[in-house]
């Protein structure tokens, strides 16, 4: 370039330095080195909108709403320019003010006018321009051709130009910094100039620039979401500055902000483990927080704070004043909220309450599969650059560290079991809170002294729980990592288990001892989150007549002693099925459907072993769903099954004369030997029993073992 030094290269010098130095006298540049852009406008023949008369043959009228005086008997009540500054608002003076201001801008600066610099050859065409009412609009900056000139691709100073031709630069619109136009290039600083007044909605997505400097027109500045790592090459970090004359926008410690303070639009990254909102804040806007680098784990919420747009940090844990605006707002969303007195334990916070302590967050997810081949790439990267990988851009981690440095290193293996304290500080854990474990260990172990476990808490990657009596309550969305080995145990002491639990699970109900396959339709679930009452537990009347007395009376929920009167017997039922969080009528229909159960097989089987409450009309149903897949169930009997499935199936007459010698040759297959014992004891009694009524004994009978 000759005299425009709209781009050069600068590795070394103090960034706040070269803002300062390259934010002064921005380039003025030539109509005929940028591409100019027209705005779109009807063909010919075509009509976009209503045609309104020309402006004099309007103004010339006589009367405007039969009140004013024509324009050559001196009235301003029929000049359209008037009317419109009125019905916008705009007083006389200010209206004064911006003709005077228009009418220099059509003018020009004389000096920069008669002597506009010149670009050479390679960067003519290089941004791109198109002319609005006001000045020019930036719609295109090509830096591959900027880097081009530059002879380098990385460490740019970029300066967007001021003036075109004499007329300012007033916007820089969503696609000036269109990916295909900026990938590939890093750029070290980004300077717009003062007479852009408006910027823009995701402007500086795509842009790979580590500082962004606004000039002291910018009055309007659409949301500038920021992905370290979305953009080629990787940032390790972004920072803005600010004009100290901009009375809309400042800047301090790299952070961006508007309202004198009041509202954080940007926070300057990458983040420590443990971030701070500036002081002061009162709203954090929704591109606020950078994405591509990670994440604090916990943040500290000054008490001005009132509303969070941003939901990038909702898994940290938020520091937050109780009684506040902010407090209230973040708790109706379930972000993890804690007191100033939260503690930290292996990994763990707590807060504390009345009652005693509360889980706020548990251990961090493990990393993903896609983030170590991540950081591994940009090692790789850097290494081929020759570069540092910090300088790269690597992801960073939590410290604020790069993590791409010890990416070839071993990690710290995870701990593969969490077993929760019964204190912590002295008082009881009583409650873990709302999405304080979406990750968990694949062994989790629950203390007897937790009562509520609230909602959210998936618990992803657990293979085995450990649910502990005297647990009262199950949040909703719990533990549906989708992995659990069961039958998990539910406590006998929950009333209340939360809609979309257990998903895909199957779990053993103490009250009642049945095995039951969650579904994983959240329309479909079978928990209630209160306790029902006897009738819609137990699936309506005459359902009594159908229970299993013997295995029912037999669980220890009940109360049931030896040689309990059936009305003992009876009245036991009938408080558990008040108690057990449950509604059985509605899974016996989805047993009957099969609707989103993966193992339909196994449910109907479970189902039949323990018929708590099951209907005649329904346990007729589902024999026939396995007389159907009889060859599979025979089978899946001998594999799998136990004396009590076994007795289930001959009392319901799956097993009977027709079925009894395929089925118990599978047992004997799988030395199932105990269900041999009562199966050819069931087949003597009833042999007996046949003689005795004068029946004649086959031959297979005789001989059988």
């Amino acid at each position: 370039m000759t005299g425009n030094m709209l781009v050069f290269h600068d590795a070394t010098t103090n960034i706040d330095i070269l803002v300062d130095q390259v934010s002064k006298n921005s380039p003025r540049l030539d109509a005929r080195d940028v591409e100019v852009v027209r705005a779109a406008k009807a063909a010919e023949g075509e009509v976009w909108s209503p045609r309104l008369l020309p402006y004099q043959d309007w103004s010339t009228r006589v009367e405007v709403d039969g009140c004013g005086e024509g324009a050559d008997g001196g009235g301003v009540d029929g000049d359209l320019l008037v009317v419109g500054a009125l019905g916008m608002g705009l007083a006389d003076d200010e209206r004064e003010r911006l003709l005077a201001r228009a009418a220099e801008q059509r003018s020009g600066d004389a000096a920069a006018a008669s002597s506009p610099g010149r670009m050479d050859d390679g960067l003519r065409g290089a941004l791109r321009v198109r002319q609005d009412e006001d000045g020019y609009a930036l719609v295109g900056v090509d830096l591959h051709r900027l880097a081009q000139a530059a002879g380098r691709d990385d460490d740019l100073v970029v300066r967007l130009p001021a003036f075109v031709d004499g007329v300012p630069v007033v916007r820089v619109t969503a696609e000036a910094f269109a990916r295909r136009l900026v990938q590939g290039v890093g750029v070290r600083v980004l300077v717009v100039p003062d007479t852009v007044e408006s910027v823009g909605a995701g402007a500086f997505l795509a842009l790979s620039a580590q500082r962004i400097h606004l000039g002291c027109g910018v009055r309007v500045l659409g949301e500038q979401p920021c992905d370290l790592a979305g953009v080629s090459p990787r940032l390790a970090r972004r920072t803005y500055s600010v004009d100290v004359r901009n009375p809309r926008f400042s800047a301090r410690a790299g952070s961006l902000f508007a309202d004198g303070g009041a509202e954080l639009l940007f926070l300057a990254s990458p983040y420590a483990a443990h971030a701070a909102l500036p002081d002061g804040v009162e709203r954090v806007g929704a591109a606020a927080f950078a994405a591509g680098c990670e994440p604090p784990s916990v943040v500290d919420v000054p008490a001005t704070l009132a509303r969070v747009d941003s939901k990038a940090w909702d898994d940290a844990v938020w520091r937050c004043p109780q009684r506040t605006a902010a407090h209230r707002a973040l708790a109706k969303r379930g972000v993890r909220l804690a007191g100033p007195r939260a503690v930290e334990r292996d990994g763990c916070w707590y807060d504390f309450d009345d009652e005693g302590a509360v889980l706020v967050a548990g251990p961090p997810a493990p990393t993903s599969v896609s983030k170590r081949f991540a950081v591994e790439a940009a090692v790789r990267a850097a290494a081929v650059r020759g570069r540092s990988a910090e300088d790269e851009g690597s992801p960073a981690r939590a410290d604020g560290a790069s993590s791409a440095g010890t990416a070839s290193q071993p990690a710290a293996a995870p701990k593969d079991a969490l077993t929760l304290p019964r204190e912590v500080e002295g008082r009881p854990l009583v409650r873990i809170g709302v999405r304080a474990l979406p990750f968990a260990p694949e062994t989790l172990v629950v203390p007897d002294t937790v009562r509520v476990i609230e909602r959210d808490n998936a618990c992803r990657g657990t293979k085995r729980l450990v649910l502990p009596e005297g647990l009262r309550s199950i949040g909703a969305h719990c533990f549906w990592s989708r992995t659990l080995e069961g039958p998990v145990p539910i406590p006998a002491s929950v009333r209340a288990v939360g809609e979309g639990s257990f998903e895909y699970a199957v779990c053993r109900l103490e009250h009642t001892g049945s095995v039951v396959h969650v579904s994983a339709d959240q329309l479909l679930s079978c928990f209630v989150g209160e306790p029902l009452d006897a009738a819609s537990a137990g699936g309506g009347e005459g359902a009594a007549a159908n229970d299993r007395p013997d295995a029912v009376a037999a669980h220890p929920a009940f109360g049931n002693e030896e040689g309990a009167t059936p009305e003992e017997k009876a009245s036991a039922r009938e408080g558990a099925s008040q108690l057990v969080p449950f509604d059985f009528e509605r899974y016996d229909e989805l047993l009957r459907s099969g609707k989103n159960l993966p193992d339909r097989l196994g449910a109907v089987l479970h189902r039949l072993t323990v018929p708590y409450r099951l209907s005649a009309e329904t346990r007729t149903a589902l024999v026939g769903y396995l007389r159907e897949h009889e060859s599979e169930a025979q089978e899946r009997v001998a594999r799998e099954g136990d004396r009590a499935l076994v007795e289930a199936l001959v009392d319901a007459g799956f097993i009977d004369e027709r079925t009894f010698d395929r089925q118990i040759e599978l047992l004997r297959a799988a030395n199932r030997t105990d269900c041999v014992i009562y199966l050819m004891e069931e087949h003597r009694k009833r042999t007996d029993s046949s003689s005795r009524e004068g029946g004649v004994p086959s031959a297979r009978e005789r001989f059988a073992l």
